[in-house]
């Protein structure tokens, strides 16, 4: 492959969604959870109320930079099967993932804007509505992640190993968004379990395609015979 700086700039795009999407789910601390009573709730979002609304601009943020990260991933893939639309299923599940993230920040930042003076149980109303949302984008993620697997797996455009990966983080993600049938305990939705922990698998393959990416390390595109690794670095 010739010298693909867009390519380069994706990775970066893919690693800086890391940084922005760990910070926006750890900064705040351990929220409490959809089971917990309405004044709990209210109570937690008024102390850090300027946490959360910096949470929400951090996640606002990501969502734009995970499209931009899978919309250079396959490009990749699509110049080596342009008959495959598994590069079209990448793409167009990163904007539905990249759509919800924004939506779901948005609707964060708006339930921890006016948490002042608003009544208990509206707040506890928005809050499962934020943690059912946040679970949810679970199935989302599964697609983009599942197509990128697949695709480096048929294309050969990165390691197969990173193809399982994204594989194994498609299906824990999917998984996780089962956590909306449970109110309490350690599969409650918006938990650590069910929403962290998919973040973290599928933070960790992000960061290995970027890590690619970035020192443009993808194999020769060639007319004939077989894809010789690129030198680029």
């Amino acid at each position: 492959m010739t010298e693909r700086h867009e390519l380069r700039w994706g990775g970066f795009a893919g690693l800086a969604f890391v940084v922005l999407a760990l910070l926006g789910r750890f900064l705040p601390g351990n929220p409490p959870t959809v089971g917990d009573s309405d004044s709990t709730i209210s109570s937690w979002l008024t102390d850090h109320r300027t946490t959360m609304l910096l949470s929400a601009l951090l996640w606002a943020a990501a969502a734009g930079l995970v499209i931009w990260f899978a919309a250079a991933f396959a490009e990749a893939m699509r110049e080596r099967a342009e008959r495959s639309d598994v590069h079209l299923a990448l793409l167009a599940g990163s904007v539905l993932v990249g759509g919800a993230i924004f939506v779901n920040a948005a609707l964060t930042a708006a339930t921890s804007f006016g948490v002042d003076g608003r009544d208990a149980a509206m707040t506890g109303m928005l809050y499962d509505a934020t943690a059912v949302m946040t679970t949810m984008i679970g199935f989302a993620a599964a697609l983009p992640l599942a197509a990128a697997g697949l695709g480096v797996l048929r294309t050969h455009v990165m390691p197969n190993w990173l193809g399982y990966l994204g594989m194994l983080a498609a299906l824990v993600s999917f998984l996780g968004a089962f956590g909306i049938l449970a109110t309490s305990g350690t599969f409650v939705a918006g938990g650590t379990l069910m929403t962290a922990v998919p973040l973290l698998v599928s933070a960790v393959w992000i960061v290995c395609a970027s890590g690619f990416m970035v020192r443009e390390h993808l194999p020769e595109l060639t007319t004939g015979g077989a894809a010789q690794p690129s030198t680029a670095s």
